[in-house]
């Protein structure tokens, strides 16, 4: 839905901003000179075409407010405003006495679009030294959005497939497990694939596609013969965690765009709740878990081993988020350093969540050289690397134990209780960890930087 306005009395829409006679951005050449009076509103139309891009790709707010502002410079618009929220982005101009504003109402993404992210990161760089037309600029914004994937789609679903195989893996599944993590979680993305334009509804997405990818590993896993069933069933379905959009969430909020950032991890936190809901009933058929054979020994070849696993995850989950080719090989690198890094802390003495934490810190500095010589926002990059570290095994603990006190058969042991609570809190506390370890260095490195 796109609304029109032109009302010569009220203010702008509201939104980060400057004053026109403070400039936010500096550019090397003066705004383009085919900018000029624009009674239709026509380069607010763009703003907006720019704004509803960036979003349905999985920007963040902030992202989203400096590249409109920086692109609207570009043409003569200093007196520009962006405000996004949870339902609709707002564009307005002011120009004198009079406001124009435009209204785009939206659905939450389903998908994270690394490529389209990339193309608009470029293509706003490069009107700093290039005059381009606003026609040009929205033209171009067209061809962003009817690129085809990076690879071919049944490319990226075996490829998700072996991410939720090695995430199995770090996470000590047995070898004879893996095949059905892999299977159950490439069948299962297929089915999200398809549902997502049909459905029209982010959660009944998330329901359809858990469904699938449970079902399919309860069938194959009676034919496995692994010990460590639990866990290959709740790694089919890891795909389905929305980490960007967590991450996005959490940043909209330290930047002060608290109504979008709550919104996001209400989202978050629906879709969890939906995932989980979809496992209690798989868990309760399967047989509890004994434990088998651990894949990776500790020492310096299990760190190697465990960085080979974690760069294959990171690979995976790349390509599910569209990532170009050119950033694929930064962030295999960051996955397996931040494992790495991480391993190294844990046998050096330090706590598992502080060690998280450094690990992923340091991966979201490389993340952030990686973004900044291939175009492409670190914020993604580091959440590929980050999700091999989701703390799987203590989910399913505190999941099963949950289940087990929700049962009225249930006799209340303190042994159950505790054990329930240590791997929920735990759980919670590495999540954190992550979230932080990607945050703050952004925060710190970007703090009054534009984010284009």
């Amino acid at each position: 839905m796109i609304a029109a306005q032109d009302d010569p009395v009220s203010s702008p829409a509201p939104g980060a901003g400057t004053p026109p006679d403070q400039p936010f951005f500096s550019y090397p050449n003066p705004p383009c000179a085919a900018s000029g009076p624009d009674p239709e509103g026509h380069r607010v139309d763009l703003y907006l075409d720019l704004g509803r891009t960036l979003y349905d790709a999985g920007a963040s707010v902030q992202r989203i407010n400096d590249s409109v502002r920086y692109c609207a410079h570009a043409f003569g618009d200093d007196d520009v405003h962006a405000f996004v929220g949870n339902e609709a982005i707002e564009v307005g101009r002011r120009t004198g006495d009079r406001t124009q504003i435009r209204m785009h109402a939206f659905r939450e993404p389903v998908r994270v679009n690394a490529t389209i992210l990339q193309g608009v990161s470029r293509m706003l760089a490069s009107l700093g030294t290039t005059c381009l037309t606003p026609e040009t600029v929205r033209s171009r914004l067209r061809e962003l959005r009817s690129l085809p994937p990076a690879v071919p789609a049944w490319a990226t679903v075996l490829a998700v497939g072996a991410a939720c195989a090695a995430f199995a893996w770090l996470n000590n599944a047995d070898l004879l497990s893996l095949w059905v993590v892999f299977i159950a979680a490439s069948i299962g993305f297929a089915a999200k694939l398809s549902a997502a334009p049909r459905s029209g509804n982010l959660y009944l997405t998330v329901l359809l596609s858990a469904l699938v990818a449970s079902a399919v590993a309860l069938v194959l896993l009676p034919f496995s013969g692994t010990a460590t069933a639990e866990t290959a069933l709740i790694s089919s379905l890891l795909f389905l965690v929305p980490g960007t959009i967590l991450i996005n969430g959490g940043l909209d909020i330290i930047r002060d765009h608290t109504g979008c950032g709550i919104a996001r991890l209400t989202s978050v936190m629906a879709q969890l709740l939906v995932i989980t809901g979809v496992l209690l009933i798989p868990l309760s058929l399967i047989v509890p878990e004994t434990g088998g054979p651990a894949l990776i020994s500790p020492g310096l070849a299990g760190i190697v081993i465990s960085a080979i696993a974690a760069g294959i995850a990171a690979f995976g989950f790349s390509l599910m988020m569209n990532m170009p080719l050119a950033a694929l090989p930064g962030c295999v690198i960051c996955g397996g350093a931040a494992r790495i890094i991480r391993e190294v802390a844990i046998l050096a003495g330090l706590d598992p969540i502080l060690s998280i934490f450094l690990a992923m810190a340091s991966a979201t500095l490389l993340a952030f050289v990686i973004g900044r010589l291939t175009h492409v926002t670190e914020v993604v990059i580091a959440v590929a690397a980050g999700l091999p570290m989701i703390p799987g095994l203590a989910a399913i603990v505190g999941l099963n134990g949950l289940f087990q006190l929700a049962h009225p058969a249930t006799v209340f042991q303190s042994a159950l209780i505790q054990t329930t609570l240590q791997n929920s809190l735990y759980a919670v506390g590495v999540s954190l960890a992550l979230i932080a370890g990607i945050i703050f260095p952004l925060i710190i490195i970007t703090r009054g930087k534009p984010r284009i």
